[in-house]
Parts: C-alpha cells; sequence; structure tokens
C-alpha cells in the first residue's frame, strides 16, 4: 500500500473506529409521521425553512389537526439586534443578533411531549458607519444563517422526544 493511500485510509479508519457518523437525516419520532405544523403566520422565512425539513425527514405536513397527527405549534419566533460595543464617541460597534422561538410538541391524543419552551441563538457582526451596505448584508446573512441554525436546533430537540 503506498504512503498516500494510508494518509486517507487511516483517519477514515479511526473516525469508523470511534463511532463518527455524519448528521445527516433528523431520527424523529414515530408520532410526528403526520404532524400539523401550527404556526401564525405560516409564510415566514423560519417556518417555510423548518417544514422543509420536517417533509425531508420524513414528516407528512398536514393541513389541519386530526386524531393521528402530532401538533407542533410554535407560539412565536423573534430576529432582533441590539448594539453590544460603542466607541468612545458613543456610536456603535458591533450589534448582537438574536433569534427566539417558542414552541410545544402534542401527540395526536393532546398529550403534551415537550412543554412549551424556547430556543435562543445569537450572533454578533462589526458595524461600520463608513460601510453600510456591507453591515446590512451582513446582517441579513446572519439572519439567514440563524434561522437555518434554529432549524436544525429544533429537529434536533424533536429528536430527543424518540429517544427518551
Amino acid at each position: 500500500m503506498t504512503p498516500r493511500a494510508l494518509v486517507v485510509i487511516v483517519p477514515c479508519l479511526l473516525l469508523v473506529a470511534c463511532g463518527f457518523q455524519l448528521r445527516g437525516e433528523a431520527r424523529l419520532p414515530a408520532v410526528m409521521d403526520r404532524t400539523w405544523l401550527q404556526v401564525s403566520d405560516d409564510s415566514s422565512a423560519f417556518v417555510r425553512e423548518l417544514g422543509r425539513h420536517l417533509e425531508a425527514n420524513g414528516v407528512e405536513l398536514v393541513n389541519e389537526p386530526d386524531e393521528r397527527a402530532a401538533t407542533l405549534q410554535v407560539f412565536a419566533e423573534r430576529m432582533r439586534r441590539e448594539p453590544l460595543t460603542i466607541t468612545g464617541q458613543a456610536r456603535v460597534r458591533e450589534f448582537l443578533v438574536m433569534f427566539d422561538v417558542e414552541f410545544e410538541l402534542r401527540d395526536g391524543d393532546g398529550n403534551v411531549l415537550i412543554e412549551r419552551e424556547w430556543l435562543q441563538l445569537t450572533r454578533d457582526y462589526s458595524f461600520d458607519e463608513q460601510e453600510i451596505l456591507a453591515a446590512q448584508r451582513e446582517q441579513e446573512f446572519l439572519e439567514a444563517d440563524l434561522r437555518r441554525a434554529m432549524t436544525m436546533r429544533l429537529l434536533r430537540r424533536l429528536e430527543a422526544v424518540g429517544e427518551s
């Protein structure tokens, strides 16, 4: 075996031996096979992303509640921005962007599987008054990243129901 092949094969074998595997599909509980995604605004970017990920993980989303469908209720989602650091001239140097989601999961019989809870993610970014358009674009990218990360975090939280 050539030294080049060993450089590739040995790390792969070590990763396999330690149990490492890429996060692919979420292992959502069977009770979520049919789910009603109850939200106040089904046109929000977060809800659309969450719906896509649920369907990609084998969840059939239904349009109204029924006795065979779990209910994932998203009570609130909130993106906000606050100053993080301020210069000596009372100008904002960095902002903190926060994304909060409040949700609850119930099975088809109405039993609460996940009590109403909040998840929060934060990111910070530098702000330069001379580059306002760039700062605005950076904020938009951060908000999109927060929505993606929150979707994955919520899926991992839902996975925990199946493990308990």
